[in-house]
């Protein structure tokens, strides 16, 4: 099921997760938001709020407690946005960190960021386990006591 966002009123009545830094180009706005829950295809970043996973950057599957940056157009009428693009809103590359917890299908690197393996990408034939030294990308995520969530991850074979 493929929606479009869809506002009930205008931009100013999102909730307060959400900060509207202004618009980038003509017409163009770009805000910042928590994704508050996904769905099939669906990303919702407040109760009204909601856009398709077809316009998220690629290589990154938003998940529920993820800092987000969408640019989107303001349209008049009842449905009044349009949303051009997402993506992270934090993103960093970590490399040689540790495996230092893993619990089922959730783990923790370097004891500050979350993993789950349902939303984690993997290289063919890797199963993480617990102490590896691996290369991680991580965005900005409030999960549980972290702050970070790993979104791909890859075995360093030769560390010295």
């Amino acid at each position: 099921m493929t929606k479009s966002l869809s506002l009930s009123a205008t931009v100013d009545v999102l909730s307060e997760d959400i900060d509207d830094s202004g618009p980038s180009d003509v017409g163009t706005r770009l805000t910042t938001a928590r994704v508050t829950s996904v769905s099939a295809d669906i990303v919702c970043i407040d109760e009204e709020t909601y856009f398709s996973l077809d316009v998220v950057s690629e290589d990154f599957k938003p998940y529920k407690g993820d800092w987000v940056e969408v640019e989107y157009l303001s349209l008049p009428g009842p449905c009044n946005i349009k949303v051009h693009s997402a993506k992270p809103l934090f993103c960093r590359c970590l490399e040689e960190v540790c495996i230092t917890s893993l619990y089922g299908r959730n783990g923790v690197v370097d004891n500050t960021v979350f993993f789950t393996l349902d939303s984690l990408k993997l290289p063919d034939g890797y199963s993480p386990k617990k102490y590896d030294i691996v290369d991680v990308v991580i965005v900005g995520s409030i999960q549980s006591c972290y702050v970070w969530r790993a979104i791909s991850m890859s075995p360093v074979s030769n560390v010295l």
